[in-house]
């Protein structure tokens, strides 16, 4: 099998130091003679850092060198991975890395090529488009790095696949994007391009969003944050919560189940943006999911589709986030999955929104699935009082330091264990939790049971108090006013001169 060979060359104040061609494999830059790559110039140490050469994809790592290696203008600290068109720095050295085309397509090992090349056109191919900066996330499928668009001097995000060579994945991959393309809504990340770069790896790029993501606010909330706290009160974090049920709501009338819901998954931008992000379990079910009369709306398509599911459930069997998901999920269950499976784990991200933890806390994955199989999450949602439910954590976010038990009744419905006992529709539970932020006092909220959708109002003992005290205010002032016209009447008949 023929290796794939990579062009380095080596720079310093627009002058060439070093070109040379690598194959894969581990190779240690610096000034000394035994290292692989010699760079024998000031501002680079003896043996600087070690460059490893994958078939598909570059590290570099920083071997303690006195000037530092820097990717994309940050100093690294440990492995990093490269991605094209970076710049990396080693003291006063660049290093540029052009990884030469490599036609392999026919070895299995590289069947992922095939695949880029089935799902997506040839001329998508573009060389040296972005200009590739410094990492911004890095999740189960794939790496966001900051990259700017030549021509138009924007700013982008985008996000690069682990690893190119596992079939499923990269499918997986490119139908997140083009389902997440499709779904054009103020509240879910705008995608701007799907393409593969010079090295044949699957990218796209969507809209930078400057921000937090709701799960790091939580955090900040809980460690009593003075700015989180003042920025972010229960009121605020329950209109970021309708912003996230309007994405999803529009999602299930094109047919599309999110299937990964979690607090890390929402952005809030620091111009008040909510964005649902990470499409990448996405289910495009084929059937409008939002209930009600509305008429059918244009569903959401993308390339594997009509190719049958047995892709879709290895891939998705027991993927996802064990802490938000639903029952039917850990089971493996996905011919269960409907609009109620992300009714649960918005009910799951209300929960964290109200006691500042995961619905479920550990490590061990396996015992996480099997208590969300068993149904045994949510400890702090049960009533415990006729109006608050007590919860072991400071809650400095909720006036009273008390979740209300309206708000425990709406995430319980929403993350029952029986399908048939949740929310039927998104817009339920958000109508649910409007009806709280609408109520003049939390205690007026309108409560909805399982059973029927019938509305019950506590009463409202202070408020009638309030009322009947101010009417005896009114009654005896009344009185008074008339005691005294009546005394001025008086007066002024007895001085009025006898005939």
């Amino acid at each position: 099998m023929n290796a794939p060979e990579t062009e380095l060359i080596f720079t310093r104040d627009g002058e060439e130091l070093l070109r040379t061609m690598v194959v894969p494999g581990d190779y240690v830059i610096g000034r000394e003679a035994g290292c692989s790559l010699v760079v024998a110039v000031d501002g680079v140490s003896r043996k600087h850092a070690k460059l490893i050469i994958n078939f598909d994809q570059a590290f570099i790592e920083d071997l303690g060198s006195s000037n530092g290696t820097y990717v994309a203008e940050r100093k690294i600290a440990e492995k990093t991975r490269l991605f094209p068109n970076q710049v990396i720095r080693l003291g006063s050295v660049t290093l540029q890395i052009r990884r030469l085309k490599f036609e392999h397509e026919s070895d299995p090992f590289f069947s992922a090529n095939a695949v880029v090349k089935r799902y997506l056109p040839p001329d998508f191919l573009r060389e040296r488009k972005y200009d590739i900066g410094a990492i911004i996330a890095e999740g189960g499928m794939g790496t966001v790095v900051e990259a700017q668009e030549k021509v138009l001097r924007r700013k982008v995000a985008m996000k690069m696949m682990h690893h190119s060579g596992m079939q499923e994945e990269l499918v997986r991959f490119i139908e997140e994007v083009q389902i997440t393309g499709q779904l054009e809504h103020p509240n879910i990340v705008p995608v701007y391009e799907l393409g593969v770069d010079e090295e044949n790896h699957v990218f796209y790029t969507m809209k930078l969003v400057r921000g937090a993501t709701l799960h790091d606010v939580l955090q900040r909330i809980a460690q009593n944050d003075a700015a989180a706290l003042e920025k972010y009160p229960l009121g605020v974090l329950l209109t970021i919560f309708q912003k996230v049920c309007d994405a999803l709501a529009f999602a299930h009338s094109k047919g599309v189940i999110h299937r990964d819901l979690k607090p890390a998954n929402i952005m809030l931008g620091e111009y008040g943006e909510v964005l649902v992000m990470d499409w990448g379990l996405a289910r495009a079910s084929g059937r409008n999911e939002s209930g009600g009369t509305e008429p059918a709306r244009t569903l959401v398509s993308s390339s594997r589709q009509d190719e049958g599911s047995e892709m879709m459930t290895m891939a998705g069997m027991v993927l996802g986030t064990p802490q938000y998901m639903p029952p039917e999920q850990a089971r493996g269950e996905t011919d269960k999955f409907d609009a109620r499976t992300d009714v649960y784990s918005l009910g799951a991200v209300l929960y964290h929104i109200l006691t500042l933890d995961p619905p479920i806390i550990g490590d061990d994955v396996g015992q996480l699935l099997q208590s969300v199989a068993d149904g045994k999450v949510a400890p702090h949602v049960a009533t415990r009082g006729p109006n608050r439910v007590e919860s072991t954590r400071n809650l400095p976010h909720i006036p009273g330091g008390k979740i209300p038990e309206s708000l425990a009744a709406i995430t319980r419905r929403a993350m029952a264990m029986e399908q048939a006992d949740r929310y039927p529709t998104v817009k339920d539970i958000q109508s649910a939790v409007q009806e709280f932020q609408s109520a003049s006092t939390p205690s007026a909220v309108i409560l909805r049971t399982s059973a029927e959708e019938r509305p019950f109002v506590p009463p409202r003992k202070d408020l009638r108090a309030l009322v009947i005290a101010l009417c005896v205010i009114i009654a005896a002032l009344a009185g008074v006013c008339t005691k005294l016209l009546l005394d001025r009447r008086r007066q002024e008949a007895a001085q009025q001169p006898k005939p």
